[in-house]
């Protein structure tokens, strides 16, 4: 939920704040979105250099910002996509998080409301968080509007907090996983020179950015096709937000190097309390050696010494990342489809799938 920095909207109880449509290209709309967002301190992910980013790469309809306001000044927005008849939140495998960014949960129920009244066929929001006020309003306007519902957990994120007290967040982590780290790294030192860097600035990013995604591109992902190489869209997609980032003052690229070599590296966004673990990478010539691992535990120790809140994983709760923590946060995809006959048709679609592939291999 995001804290409200802003006085109280200006209208009573049942009445609504005045409330408009703008497309993405009005840039107004995104230099108001970017001066709330930091005074809500929103994650990077719900900020206006986000979306563009995306929309750039991954679009494929139009970009719409709803807002409410409390006369002219902005007090939330949410960015959806419309594609076809579809309001969907503009949002894949890369996106983190979904959700508006806006000063109090009166504005959030107003956006959903608007949200609900110019969708005419499906709404599709994924990357939601349950927990939060927002989903709750959302929740209740679909069912206002006799929509049928459908939610489902998609993901959930692991998250380590930094400044837990009592031993700190090594505290309740395997004895025999951090004793094999220390062993690793004693291993790896005995090659060669062992050192982190990190990239911060604006200069030499590119060449600095090819560095990253030519390691994390060296292992398994590229065989699955998930690498940042293996799309020009995510090469596209992930300059621009490195670029961005490195301007805000964001960008963490770190690399853990062996005698100058790259042999792990992570593109760290940190931002608003916390460092995100946006994409990572290591060379598997040196798998036995887990420098993968043992960057995240570099990554983590400045973290903490930054003062920050949590290290976000983000992603899946995959085992390499559950052996830092037994903590995660959901994230859901929400589907709402009017009571119609095409909302139905629709609702049944994905159902229906499983069983039109199986027809099909026959």
């Amino acid at each position: 939920m995001h804290p409200s920095f802003h006085e109280p909207l200006r209208f009573q109880p049942g009445e609504h704040p005045e409330l408009a449509t703008t497309t993405a290209a009005v840039p107004d709309v995104w230099r108001e979105w970017d001066e709330l967002a930091e005074q809500a301190g929103a994650a990077p992910f719900l900020r206006p250099g986000w979306f563009a980013a995306w929309h750039s790469a991954y679009g494929e309809g139009q970009l719409r910002v709803l807002t409410v306001r409390d006369g002219a000044r902005l007090a939330g927005v949410l960015p959806v996509e419309a594609r076809g008849s579809a309001t969907l939140s503009a949002t894949n495998t890369h996106s983190p998080l979904y959700g508006p960014v806006a000063t109090s949960p009166e504005a959030e129920r107003a956006l959903v409301l608007k949200l609900v009244e110019e969708a005419g066929g499906r709404i599709e929001l994924c990357y939601v968080d349950p927990g939060t006020t927002w989903y709750g309003a959302l929740d209740t306007a679909l069912r206002s509007d006799r929509r049928r519902i459908r939610a489902a957990t998609v993901m959930r994120s692991p998250y380590v907090l930094l400044q837990a007290p009592e031993g700190g967040y090594t505290q309740g982590l395997s004895r025999r996983f951090l004793k094999d780290l220390r062993r690793r790294r004693r291993r790896l030192e005995e090659q060669g020179h062992v050192e982190v860097t990190v990239h911060q600035s604006a200069r030499h990013i590119d060449a600095a950015l090819e560095q990253f995604v030519e390691l994390e591109s060296s292992g398994w992902k590229a065989a699955n096709g998930t690498a940042i190489a293996s799309r020009d869209a995510s090469r596209r997609f992930y300059a621009e937000i490195a670029h961005w980032a490195a301007d805000s003052g964001w960008l963490r690229l770190a690399f853990l190097t062996l005698d100058g070599r790259p042999i792990a590296a992570e593109f760290d966004l940190q931002c608003g309390g916390s460092m995100y673990a946006l994409k990572s990478g290591f060379d598997p010539e040196y798998r036995g050696f887990a420098p993968g691992h043992l960057l995240t535990a570099e990554c983590l120790e400045q973290a903490r010494i930054d003062g920050l809140a949590s290290y976000e994983f983000l992603g899946t709760d995959e085992p390499y990342k559950m052996n830092w923590t037994e903590t995660t946060r959901e994230r859901v995809r929400v589907e709402g489809y009017p009571r119609t006959l095409a909302g139905r048709l629709q609702a049944i679609k994905p159902r229906l799938r499983p069983l039109v592939r199986r027809l099909r291999s026959r």
